[in-house]
């Protein structure tokens, strides 16, 4: 759960009359966060949407199409982990303006491979990121173990009694079937969604991890010199988020009667400043997750690689699809 919110956080930040009712409502939320957070094994699955309406002065027609393949992104997600044994299988589906593709990863042990969109071929991490870098890499990770447990610390710690809102026991339909569950609602201000979007970025902008992966992506883009480095990237965030108007914040946690979170909800609505052509105007973000099977053995089953169904990374290029290659490949 830490990493779907961490990676919901990144995604917040980066583009960018609280109800309280009974004594105990934070305590119990806190508990059920961290009993969720000591999840060993099991599944989870979820939906996403980002809706995006973007400044367009000045803009070609050609410019515009590429631009709408980002207006309206959306997707699935299923993640079955074992963590005692280092196993997990994440399958995703992305719809980037009415283009959908799925991208598998599986993780069994030290080795760790993806499947790969279109082509529909696995590739080992180690050769796709040595690739996409062209040079050894050691960093499977976006963002570190220590940031993720800092995140989580800072959400948990921004909280006050009479932010959470604890609603009555409700019959939920979960992938498990009918469960019984009680719904903790946490409605934060602009000001509150701010001060903690702060902290959000003092952390992430310490994560060297983090440093390395954006520089990264930055380099693939090097013949657009105009585009800044990751220091004048958190400048930048940060002079954005001061103008930015949080329009609305929502988060609901649904809790079993084990005091598991077995279903979460995030919804989020953005007004921005945007000067520059390209430049969101206005965001709108919605994620829901389903925790499921916890603490239960999972049967996971990766697949043979062979050499008729895995791809080499010098093959890389030849076999993607031109709308692809920006996202696995470095410019020249």
């Amino acid at each position: 759960m830490k990493r779907i919110f961490a990676a919901m956080l990144v995604l917040l930040v980066t583009a960018l009359a609280v109800t309280g009712c009974g004594a105990n409502s934070l305590a119990d939320y806190k508990q059920a966060l961290d009993k969720t957070d000591q999840i060993t094994k099991g599944q989870s699955s979820g939906e996403f949407a980002v809706a995006m309406d973007f400044n367009t002065d000045g803009m070609t027609q050609e410019e515009i199409n590429e631009l709408n393949y980002y207006k309206n992104i959306s997707g699935s997600f299923q993640n079955t982990f074992d963590y005692s044994n280092n196993q997990e299988i994440y399958r995703n589906y992305i719809n980037m303006g009415g283009l959908g593709f799925d991208i598998d990863i599986f993780k069994n042990g030290e080795e760790m491979f993806v499947k790969l969109p279109i082509i529909g071929k696995y590739m080992n991490t180690d050769e796709l990121m040595k690739e996409i870098k062209k040079s050894p890499v050691e960093k499977p990770d976006f963002l570190s173990e220590d940031t993720l447990e800092s995140l989580g610390e800072a959400w948990v710690g921004m909280l006050k009694e009479e932010d959470i809102f604890k609603g009555k026991d409700i019959v939920l339909t979960t992938p498990d079937g009918e469960v019984k569950t009680t719904v903790y609602t946490i409605t934060l201000n602009a000001d509150q969604i701010k001060a903690f979007a702060e902290i959000a970025i003092s952390i992430l902008s310490e994560d060297e991890a983090l440093r390395s992966n954006i520089e990264d992506l930055l380099a693939k883009n090097a013949n657009q010199p105009e585009l800044p480095d990751f220091d004048e990237l958190v400048v930048k965030i940060r002079e954005h988020m001061k103008m930015d108007a949080i329009e609305s914040f929502q988060y609901t946690a649904y809790v079993d009667i084990d005091g598991y979170i077995v279903n979460e909800v995030i919804a989020v609505e953005i007004t921005k400043v945007a000067k520059n052509a390209g430049e969101p105007k206005e965001i709108s973000f919605y994620l829901e997750v389903k925790n499921f099977d916890i603490n239960k053995d999972q049967k996971i089953e990766f697949p043979v690689l062979t050499e008729e169904n895995t791809l080499k990374a010098d093959e890389l290029g030849q076999r993607m699809p031109s709308l692809f290659k920006n996202m696995f490949q470095t410019q020249k």
